[in-house]
Formats: C-alpha cells, sequence, structure tokens
C-alpha cells in the first residue's frame, strides 16, 4: 500500500488516505482538492502540501460542497502560510459553504468567471454561502449555529476578508447564497474573476 502511494505521488497525483474523504492531486504546479472534508482531512492535505515535488504549489483549485469548519478552517490557514493562490471556476465548479473558508485562505483568490454568475439563490456553480449548521450525524435534527457562523466570521477577517459574513446573512437555513463577481470583489472575499497566471 504504501508502495502504491508513493508510485502515485511521484507520477503527480495524490490520493487521500481510507481514512480521508477529500481527493488531492497536482500537476505543474497546480493542484485540485475536491470532495466534503470531514474533521481530520487537514491532516491529508497536511501530507499533500508537504510531498515533495518538481515544482511548488501555486495554486489550488476547489469543488466541494464543504464539510467541516474546523477542517476548512485549518486548510485555509495551511494554504496561506504557504503562500498558495485559490481559484474557483464558477463554470465547472462549486465551493459551497465551509469550502469558502479554504477558498478565504489564498494569498490570491480567483472567482473565475464570477463575472458571468447571475447573483442570488439559482446559480449552480461559483461561491456559496449560508450560516453555519448544527446537526446530528443522522440528519434527524439540524438548527442554525451561531458559534459556528461567528467562528467562519473570525476566519474571514482574519483572512482579510471580513465583510464576507454579509454574504452569509443573505442565506435562509435551506438555501445558498451565490455572490456575482463584482459583490465577491466588492466584499474582498475574491481578488481576481480571471484564471491565475501560468
Amino acid at each position: 500500500m504504501r508502495r502504491a502511494i508513493l508510485a502515485m505521488a511521484l507520477a503527480g497525483t495524490f490520493i487521500a488516505p481510507a481514512s480521508a474523504t477529500i481527493y488531492l492531486s497536482d500537476s505543474n504546479g497546480v493542484g485540485r482538492l475536491s470532495g466534503i472534508f470531514e474533521p481530520g482531512d487537514e491532516n491529508a492535505f497536511a501530507t499533500f502540501l508537504a510531498r515533495p515535488r518538481e515544482r511548488k504549489l501555486r495554486v489550488i483549485y476547489l469543488d466541494s460542497t464543504g464539510g467541516s469548519i474546523a477542517a476548512g478552517i485549518r486548510i485555509g490557514r495551511m494554504i496561506r502560510k504557504a503562500g498558495i493562490a485559490t481559484a474557483v471556476d464558477a463554470d465547472a465548479a462549486r465551493c459551497d459553504s465551509a469550502c469558502t473558508l479554504i477558498f478565504a485562505g489564498g494569498v490570491t483568490r480567483h472567482y473565475i468567471g464570477g463575472d458571468r454568475v447571475f447573483e442570488g439563490f439559482s446559480a449552480r456553480g461559483g461561491l456559496g454561502f449560508h450560516p453555519a449548521h448544527l446537526r446530528d450525524p443522522a440528519w434527524t435534527r439540524a438548527e442554525f449555529s451561531q458559534k459556528g457562523t461567528d467562528t467562519m466570521a473570525a476566519h474571514y477577517r482574519a483572512m482579510g476578508a471580513p465583510r464576507t459574513i454579509e454574504l452569509m446573512q443573505h442565506a435562509g437555513f435551506t438555501s445558498m447564497f451565490r455572490p456575482s463577481g463584482k459583490t465577491a470583489l466588492d466584499v474582498r472575499i475574491a481578488t481576481s474573476l480571471t484564471a491565475p497566471n501560468p
């Protein structure tokens, strides 16, 4: 098993261990993170980030419906500390809920095609925001979490985008608010609407 993981790593692809719920790969300085992240997935990301590679990671493309707030914050902090940009292609991917915590960690944050996102609740791709929820493991009970929402807001502030909390406040319990590119730039969650330079 260890040899198989090493072989995939040397080939430019990393598949997270069975205990992880995220999928990670990279090639030529461009990384990709997808899947729903759970507590502990930050460890898989740390291993991925530390792995030797010929070319330093410069950007991570995201495609996720979210997951654990704590894991999202820790991954976002690792990305910021490593000096990596983040990107979401609004035409082909989504970065919802706690995924936006990872996006916020980018030293630059590319909301590619955000200028084509119709702001509100109907778009299917791009950045998606809502307040934090508490739920039981069986999804039989869920409610708003003010503590979780405050934790997310503190992370956005620490990443230099304090007004991002305004986007969360637009959504209801079962809705996802998707900002236009202009709004994302205005609140500083995004720094660009174009892809990062190769």
